[in-house]
Parts: C-alpha cells; sequence; structure tokens
C-alpha cells in the first residue's frame, strides 16, 4: 500500500510541475535579459550613423515616449514597424540584425538589462516578448 500511495504521490506531483511549466510561467518581458551588451555597443553605432540624422535617443526613452507607449505589446510589432518603415528615405535598407540592434540600443538606453543572448529577429521569438517599463520606472 506505502508503494502504490508513493507511486501516486510522485506522479501527482509530476503532473503538476508540468502543468506549471506549460500554464503557470510568466510571459517573457524586455525586462528578462532579451538583448546582449554587444548587441547593445553594435546599436548605438548604427543608430549614431544613421538614425540621429533624423531622430534623438530621447524620443524613444524619455517618459511618454515611443518605448513607454509600447507598454504590453510584443516585441515584434515594434520590430516589424522599424524593419518596414525606417530608415524613413530608405526603408527595410539595413539588416535585419541591425534593426535588432537598433531596439536593444533603446531598451538599454531606457534602463533595462542586457542578458547572454542577442535579441533574436524572428517573429515568433519576438511575439513571444513583451514590453514592460523597467523595475525602476514603474
Amino acid at each position: 500500500m506505502g508503494v502504490r500511495l508513493l507511486g501516486a504521490a510522485i506522479g501527482a506531483i509530476a503532473v503538476a510541475a508540468l502543468a506549471a511549466g506549460a500554464y503557470g510561467q510568466a510571459p517573457r518581458t524586455v525586462r528578462d535579459g532579451v538583448f546582449s551588451a554587444a548587441q547593445v555597443a553594435q546599436g548605438k553605432r548604427v543608430f549614431a550613423s544613421i538614425c540621429a540624422d533624423c531622430h534623438e535617443i530621447a524620443e524613444f526613452t524619455d517618459a511618454g515616449a515611443y518605448l513607454e507607449q509600447q507598454e504590453d505589446k510584443t516585441v515584434w510589432e515594434a520590430f516589424e514597424y522599424i524593419w518596414a518603415e525606417m530608415p524613413e528615405d530608405n526603408p527595410a535598407s539595413l539588416d535585419p540584425k541591425q534593426y535588432a540592434a537598433v531596439l536593444a540600443y533603446a531598451l538599454s538606453a531606457y534602463g533595462l538589462p542586457a542578458g547572454a543572448n542577442d535579441l533574436p529577429i524572428d517573429r515568433k521569438s519576438l511575439e513571444a516578448i513583451r514590453f514592460a517599463k523597467p523595475a525602476a520606472k514603474r
């Protein structure tokens, strides 16, 4: 009887753990270190050489600015817009990795932490990440 009870308990714990992993996991946000420091450095260079002709980083990072307006949207929505519309005089002319780097730079300047990996460029991955204010700006 004790072995059956132990087996049932272990089975219940395993089912609960699988369910928690599938359903109880908090969605990933930009606060979770979704870009790398190297990507930020590249994005800063691209921003300075291309984007700064028309934009200042404060347009994206100040209170009420672009990134704050993206709260709860997916990163894919911003990435797709930037990729399709920028630079204004030559839209979609950069490599997708350059767009991701510029977005990483803006996120870093906004106060979000870098992580170990680059911000991805594929739709599925970016749709799984949501915008959120940095912990200090909540």
